[in-house]
């Protein structure tokens, strides 16, 4: 596995998008210990509605670990819990390694 050169990696961000029933929560950079309060502050602040889906994307996201893997199961468990339906679209395979190491990536439902 080869690593990304620090200086091509992006500041995290999040970026939320409301809209049709669905919210799009877009993530971009690192998701990992650093950066993972950024993530749970912008998701204490979605409102969904009964019914809502949220999708997270995360196909800009360069690098993700193990707390990032957290945090997108508690958001997961989360989503069940208050009746959304919670939909991932994948990121790049250095992304998604850490779903099929973990053997984690059935938990998700993946939007194509």
């Amino acid at each position: 596995m080869s690593a990304v050169p620090a200086a091509h990696l992006q500041p995290f961000s999040v970026g939320v998008r409301p809209g049709g029933g669905e919210v799009v929560v877009t993530l971009y950079g690192e998701l990992d210990l650093a950066s993972s309060d950024v993530l749970e502050r912008e998701l204490r602040k979605l409102r969904l509605t009964s019914g809502d889906r949220v999708a997270v994307d995360l196909s800009h996201v360069e690098f993700m670990d193990s707390t990032g893997l957290r945090l997108l199961i508690s958001l997961r468990n989360t989503a069940k819990r208050e009746g959304h339906r919670m939909v991932v679209v994948p990121g790049p395979p250095r992304v998604m390694r850490i779903f099929e190491l973990t053997a984690t990536r059935g938990l998700f439902d993946w939007r194509g």
